[in-house]
């Protein structure tokens, strides 16, 4: 079922991609942090603007190690803008997909072990942002979102994103 998902979401996603010639890439850092994480995330995103109501984004993030616990995401979205706010920016939905990585190393357990410990989950990303122009290459973009998962947690934060 999630390999179905994956596909269908990929395939929709290309789709749009390919048949509008308008599109555009954007790259750029961020800062978040996250609920049950509890750590500040470090992000690397990119992001392609499909047509004026729909974008792909793709997002690495690294959490700053807390408890010997280091914690990364990675996730890729839709967005789609719901609405222009007069002198403020586009307010927009996003959906997608969430793999979440946790590596536990804890110092002399390893050598009694052998390894570190790590583990990868699955889940669905629901949340909403906010595109403010700064200029007319770079866009601050606010950001609170959900992750759905075995272990979900809320994300905040925000990335500044250059256009290409």
């Amino acid at each position: 079922m999630r390999k179905l998902l994956f596909t269908a979401i990929i395939t929709i996603l290309m789709t749009g991609m390919f048949n509008n010639a308008k599109a555009q890439f954007s790259v750029g850092p961020g800062l978040g942090f996250a609920t049950d994480i509890s750590s500040l995330g470090i992000s690397a995103n990119v992001g392609y603007e499909i047509n004026e109501k729909w974008a792909a984004t793709g997002v690495f993030t690294y959490f700053l190690e807390k408890d010997y616990v280091k914690w990364s995401t990675l996730d890729f979205n839709a967005n789609y803008n719901l609405t222009e706010i007069e002198n403020v920016g586009t307010l927009y939905g996003l959906g997608g997909i969430n793999v979440t990585m946790a590596k536990i190393d804890i110092p002399g357990l390893s050598e009694v072990l052998g390894s570190s410990t790590s583990s990868s989950d699955f889940g669905l990303n629901l949340g909403a942002g906010l595109n403010i122009g700064l200029s007319d290459k770079m866009t601050l973009a606010p950001e609170v979102s959900y992750t759905i998962s075995s272990g979900g947690y809320l994300r905040a934060g925000a990335k500044l994103m250059f256009s290409l």
